[in-house]
Formats: structure tokens, C-alpha cells, sequence
């Protein structure tokens, strides 16, 4: 807090309270007036954060009586670029309304892109990298694994295209890009960009660019931004990438007082973004202070001291040693007692555990079975339950559901989250086909009748299926009462449901989109539903501009599509708006990722095997894909080779080894987040296998991680100890 000016380096370890001390310095600098005619700029990199930054500043300078908050700006690195271009959109010849596609606008558009890219002529060049397979089922389920995973690959390789300055022009013109992978990004690059520019928009990574060639290219407007902001504050700086860098240091070149604050061990987010931790690491090299922010309070003792033997083990002992920097070597101190600090969690007896089981099924059955213990146990306690990927939160989840828990899965692919988007397609199925009693069936059924009673209700429609779906929505059936109890909420939220079928038949519109908005209105929904449904009924109205014939069937296989990647980012995006934070007694379900930020009483890490959290280049690795040819299973290294030989007429380094060291990393501090998540209680486990059926063959088999290996020596010495 005695920080005035220059530069300084704040790392902070997990539950530090970094935005405690961020929002009191910059309150600080304001009563003293050290900005004097400029402002103080926080930056962030997320609109929650900025928020949360805003308000915590206004309200202390309130109680220290200061009125005015014009001193300072909290906004998102994008705003940033957005305000600058904004300033001279000519020079990039741009016109001045021009419009940003956020990552939703981004999501929707690239993935039509590529839909468009297989379906015409391109899907014999999409399926040429699949390894040759006899087997249908095993070629569908590769071809399926494919799909899921090209979408994050062509977002990433445009994005690096962009910021090697490489357009789709130049990119065509290149006849090293006529050959491989390229050659498929090159026309879906191509027709991305010609639709960013037919709508005037520019993506994040555009803004990026262009605001940082604005500010190289005009010293006048640079000068101005300078002398705007005499201090800058960045917030979450692990995640900066190389020109988010630049700008920053452009704009401090004057004054040079800039204050970067991250944690290098909690950058989690480099494989499916262009963000690396070395970018903070070298400006704690480089500032004239590095102020350490090393006490946590959020975890208890024996937490901490776990996750600081995997910070030595890793930066001393691992035999990769390319990635021993993978985590900076910062000890987490308890905070000190009897300061008037919120103190660490005290636990009565030692509570981390590490488990091995024979296969996945095993460990999930064995995890929920805790879980219920716990809650039994300890009613209010927050209980985390994180695997590696989206893909496993629903067996997860499938089975608190059998023993009858209540949780909350945070993944895009969470049933309850989708289930506003199925019941639009269940009504519209049933709007297509009005003479098919099953359709009006599952319509009423799913979407409309609520009630416990089971056997009551398969009962009911039984009795439904004796009439024709025109006798039951306009005859007076309906007002009649087909069971005994007519008063129950069974019997009135079908009526209510007939009443607003036929309300939705007889809508006169003949725009999709609206009739979607229209279907809005007569659903109980909550908040985020009806914002979740304006997204839908938005990108369907964005189909249909690019495609104007498109039918109302056609929408409705989209809205089916489970895998679709736009309403698994729309899921995303709704819910995460207004953040999410485990509530006391609570049961979360999510991946790794998305645990940051984040903290329980007890959490669960499963799935800490070699596969998932691997230590070494010579093991098997994400990154190389089993369902494509041996030649293309590093994708993401062909591509980064290519785009090398296009810069540098060469390749400088080994992209294949980068790739494996960058994983590596990256799940090292994974495993470190997860860890650091839990107050009290710790269950680290994995298994051998899948499934039964996979135990069948040993070549199948895994291994605990080393990191799982070498903590348990740890937590086997303390349990010992404890007894």
C-alpha cells in the first residue's frame, strides 16, 4: 500500500484478496491526488469484474467522503481497444459506426462458416484426415470426436493467423497454405472475414490489432491516451497475451506508472487462447517493484501445504525439466492470527485423501457415495466436484441424480440448462406435425404439466391418447374433467398448456424468430431462460438473413442438435453473466476451468491419471488426436509450422514438443487450481479404466499422474501422523 509510481509487479497467490488491495490502492492514489488532471485505468477481463472493481471503489471513496468518481475507469481490455479505434476509425479505414461481434456473434457466425465450408464440396476435404476405419460405429464415433474439436482449432489458428498479420488474401495467395489443414482454414478464414465485413463488425482479436496499429500509426492520439491515464491497473495479467502487452505498455510510455497483478500459477487458459503466463513473469522481471501477495486465508493449513509441495516438486524434481517454470515458486502463507483477518479453516482432524479405483464408473459411484456422507454429515457445507472435461459432467451428474441430490452442473451441456431450448423444439415439433397425438403428448408433457406423481401422470396421458389432437385442443374435452381430482396442479397446468398450444397455432406471424419470442411469453420462465431464448430466437434470425429459405423444420433439427457449439456458448454465456458462487450446503458439478475463481468446503478432483495430467513428452497426449491419420494427429502443431515457414520463410522452432510442453504446463497449474479451491477438505482420486469393458484390454489401462503419486506421499505421512 505504499505503492506511488512506477511499475510494479503484484503476484497473488489463491485467495490472497488481490481485488481488496487493487480497489483500496487505486481509492488511495484518488485521495491523494496523484493522478492530478488524469485518470486511473483498471482493466480487466471480464464485464463481472469491471463491475465488481466499480462498485468497490465508488463505496470507498464514499466513506472516505470523497463525492467524485470521475478520477478513475474500470473497463475490459476490448473496451480499451474499442475506445481507442473510436478515436480515428479512418485510419484503419474504418467507418466510424462500426460494430463489435462479441463471442457470441463470433461463435454464431464461424460456425456457420464452417457449415457452410462441408456443405459445399468441402466435406470429402473435411473427412480426408480421419484415420482409415472399416468399423462404421468406430468411424462415426471418430468422425463425431472430429467435429467436436475443430471448432476450437480453426478459432485458435485464425486467431494467430490475425496476429501474425496474416489476411485471408495473403493467406490464399501463399502456396504453402494450399496443402494440409491450412487449405481447409483458408476458406472458412476467408468467408469468416468476408461476413465480419459485409455486417461491419470487428471480432475481439481484430480490436486488438487494430487498436494497437492505431496508436502506433497516430503519436497525437497516442499522447492523448497517455496523458488521459496517468496509472494503469491490470487485473488477471496471467491471461494477457502479446498485444494486449503492447497496448498497455503504449499507453504507460509516459508516465510509466503501471500495475500488473496475476497469478502465473492459475493461467489455465493458453490451449484455446492466445494468453501466456511468460508475458507476466517477464514484467516481474522487469518492474521497479515486485510486491508478493503470498496469504491466503481460504484454505486450511494442511491445503496449503499440499499445494505447495506440488509447487517444489514441479519446479525442482520434475524430470521434464522444460517445464519445471511451469508454476512460479511462491510459498502460500496462513494469515497471521489474532490480526483482526479472517483466519484459515481449523479442521479437527487431517482431511485430504488420495484414492485409486478400478474404472471411472467406479470412482464417480464412489464419489457421489462420499458426497451423500458429507451432506448427511454436514448439511451446510459447499461440496466441488470437478473432472478434466464437459464431457463427463454428465455421468457425473446422472448419478447424484439416481441417489436423489440436488446440484447444479456448470457445463454447456448440463440438461437443465438445455431444457429451455428442447421445450421450444418439443412445441415446434408439435406445431409441425398438429395432427400427431405423441408430439401434443410431449409437449404438454414436458414442457407444460408439472406434478410429482408419476404414475398419476403417465396415467393421465394414456387417457389423452384415446382422443385425436384436434378433439383435445378444440372440443369441449378440455372443459370437461378427464380425472377425478380436476383441481390438482396436474390437471390445471394442462390446461393452461392446451390453452397456449392453440394460442401458439393460431399466431398469425410468419417470421421464425418470432414466433420463437412469441412461444417466450407463454412459458413460466426465469430470468436467465428468457435471456437464454432471446439468444435462440437471435440466432435464428441471423440463419435466417444468411440463408432466407431455410424452413421451420430445418431450425428445428438445429434446436435438437445437442453438439451445436452456439447454444453450448450461449448456455455459457447466460449463466455466467451474473457470475456464480457456491451458495452454503450447496453441490457443484463442473470441469477444472471453470472451477477458478471459485471455492468450496470439500472438494472432489477426479480423473488424475497420466492421460489427463501428464508429466512427460513421451506419453500418450491430448493433443495428438487418436481419429485423425498419424500424419495430422498434432493438428495445432502442422498449423503453427505452417504459419512459421508463411512469418519466417522457415521454421524456427519444434512445434511438436511446444505443443506437449504447453499442455503439460497448462494442466500442472490445472491441478494446482483444484487443489486450491478446497477450504477443508480435499479428495484427490482416478481409476484404470473407463468402463468394464475397457479393462478388458490392458493397453487401455492408466496410471495414477505423478503428481497424484508424489502427494500421496505426503498425505499418506500426515494420515499416518494423525492417527
Amino acid at each position: 500500500m505504499n505503492y506511488e509510481c512506477g511499475t510494479m509487479a503484484v503476484p497473488a497467490v489463491p485467495g490472497a484478496g488481490k481485488t481488496f488491495i487493487v480497489t483500496n490502492l487505486v481509492a488511495k492514489l484518488l485521495e491523494e491526488n496523484k493522478n492530478e488532471k488524469g485518470k486511473i485505468l483498471i482493466l480487466t477481463y471480464m464485464n463481472s469484474a469491471a463491475n465488481n472493481f466499480k462498485g468497490r471503489i465508488k463505496k470507498i471513496l464514499e466513506e472516505k467522503g470523497i463525492e467524485s468518481t470521475n478520477g478513475f475507469e474500470v473497463m475490459t481490455i476490448h473496451s480499451l481497444a474499442a475506445k481507442i479505434i473510436k478515436e480515428k476509425p479512418e485510419a484503419m479505414m474504418l467507418s466510424e459506426d462500426f460494430n463489435i461481434a462479441d463471442d457470441f456473434q463470433k461463435t454464431m457466425m464461424l460456425n456457420d462458416c464452417i457449415n457452410t465450408f462441408r456443405a459445399s464440396g468441402g466435406e470429402t476435404a473435411f473427412r480426408f484426415f480421419l484415420k482409415e476405419q472399416k468399423n462404421q460405429m468406430w468411424y462415426d464415433i471418430q468422425l463425431e470426436a472430429w467435429e467436436n474439436g475443430f471448432f476450437e482449432l480453426v478459432s485458435k489458428s485464425i486467431s494467430n493467423l490475425k496476429y501474425n498479420d496474416i489476411s485471408p488474401q495473403s493467406l490464399e495467395a501463399n502456396t504453402l497454405s494450399n496443402k494440409g489443414i491450412l487449405k481447409i482454414i483458408s476458406f472458412i478464414y476467408t468467408e469468416y472475414d468476408k461476413r465480419l465485413k459485409q455486417n461491419g463488425l470487428l471480432d475481439y482479436d481484430d480490436l486488438l490489432i487494430y487498436a494497437y496499429k492505431t496508436l502506433c500509426s497516430d503519436d497525437k492520439l497516442k499522447e492523448k491516451f497517455q496523458n488521459r491515464y496517468r496509472y494503469v491497473f491490470e487485473d488477471e495479467c496471467q491471461d494477457s497475451n502479446e498485444i494486449q502487452g503492447k497496448i498497455i505498455k503504449l499507453i504507460c510510455e509516459e508516465h510509466n506508472n503501471l500495475v500488473r497483478v496475476g497469478d502465473v500459477n492459475q493461467s489455465i487458459t493458453g490451449t484455446f487462447s492466445s494468453s501466456d503466463p511468460k508475458f507476466f513473469k517477464e514484467f516481474m522481471k522487469e518492474a521497479d517493484y515486485c510486491y508478493e501477495m503470498n496469504m491466503s486465508n481460504r484454505s486450511s493449513a494442511d491445503i496449503l501445504e499440499l499445494a505447495n509441495n506440488l509447487v517444489q516438486f514441479v519446479c525442482n524434481d520434475l524430470s521434464q525439466i522444460e517445464c519445471r517454470d511451469a508454476l512460479q515458486e511462491i510459498e502460500i502463507k496462513t494469515v497471521e492470527k489474532g490480526q483482526g483477518y479472517k483466519e484459515n479453516p481449523e479442521p479437527d482432524k487431517y482431511q485430504i485423501n488420495a484414492l485409486w479405483y478400478r474404472t471411472f464408473e467406479d470412482e464417480v459411484n464412489k464419489t457421489v457415495k462420499f458426497v451423500k456422507g458429507l451432506k448427511a454429515k454436514y448439511p451446510n457445507k459447499s461440496i466441488g466436484i470437478l473432472v478434466p472435461y464437459n464431457s463427463q459432467l454428465s455421468q457425473v451428474s446422472k448419478v447424484l441424480e439416481q441417489e436423489g441430490l440436488e446440484f447444479e452442473e456448470l457445463g454447456p451441456n448440463s440438461k437443465n440448462k438445455r431444457k429451455i431450448i428442447d421445450n421450444i423444439a418439443k412445441i415446434i415439433d408439435f406445431i409441425l406435425e398438429p395432427d400427431d397425438i405423441e408430439k401434443l403428448i410431449t409437449a404438454l408433457s414436458d414442457v407444460f404439466i408439472k406434478t410429482d406423481n408419476k404414475e398419476g401422470k403417465s396415467d393421465f396421458l394414456n387417457i389423452l391418447r384415446q382422443y385425436t389432437t384436434e378433439e383435445i385442443l378444440y372440443s369441449d374435452i378440455k372443459d370437461k374433467p378427464l380425472i377425478i381430482d380436476d383441481k390438482c396442479d396436474m390437471y390445471i397446468t394442462f390446461k393452461v398448456g392446451l390453452n397456449y398450444l392453440v394460442e401458439i397455432l393460431e399466431h398469425s406471424t410468419t417470421k421464425i424468430d418470432e414466433l420463437i419470442l412469441f412461444i417466450k411469453e407463454r412459458l413460466d420462465l426465469k430470468d436467465e431462460e428468457k435471456s437464454l431464448v432471446d439468444y435462440v430466437a437471435f440466432y435464428v434470425r441471423y440463419l435466417i438473413n444468411e440463408m432466407p429459405n431455410i424452413t421451420l423444420r430445418e431450425i428445428l433439427d438445429i434446436l435438437y442438435d445437442s453438439r451445436n457449439k452456439v447454444f453450448n456458448y450461449m448456455i455459457d454465456v447466460v449463466y455466467e453473466i451474473n457470475g456464480y458462487e457456491p451458495e452454503p450446503g450447496s453441490i457443484t458439478v463442473c470441469n477444472y476451468h471453470k472451477s477458478k475463481g471459485m471455492e468450496w468446503d470439500q472438494v472432489f478432483l477426479l480423473q488424475l491419471n497420466k492421460f489427463h495430467f501428464p508429466d512427460n513428452i513421451n506419453q500418450k497426449f491430448q493433443c495428438d488426436k487418436w481419429y485423425l491419420k498419424d500424419k495430422y494427429k498434432n493438428t495445432e502443431a502442422l498449423i503453427d509450422n505452417q504459419i512459421d515457414l508463411l512469418v519466417n520463410g522457415k521454421i524456427t522452432q519444434n512445434y511438436y514438443t511446444k505443443t506437449k510442453i504447453d499442455v503439460i504446463n497448462e494442466k500442472i497449474r490445472l491441478l494446482y487450481v483444484g487443489i486450491t479451491r478446497a477450504k477443508e477438505t480435499l479428495i484427490m482420486m482416478g481409476s484404470s479404466y473407463q468402463n468394464e469393458e475397457e479393462s478388458k484390454n490392458k493397453k487401455k489401462m492408466q496410471e495414477p499422474c505423478i503428481y497424484l503419486t508424489r502427494l500421496n506421499q505426503l498425505i499418506k505421512n500426515k494420515r499416518g501422523m494423525d492417527k
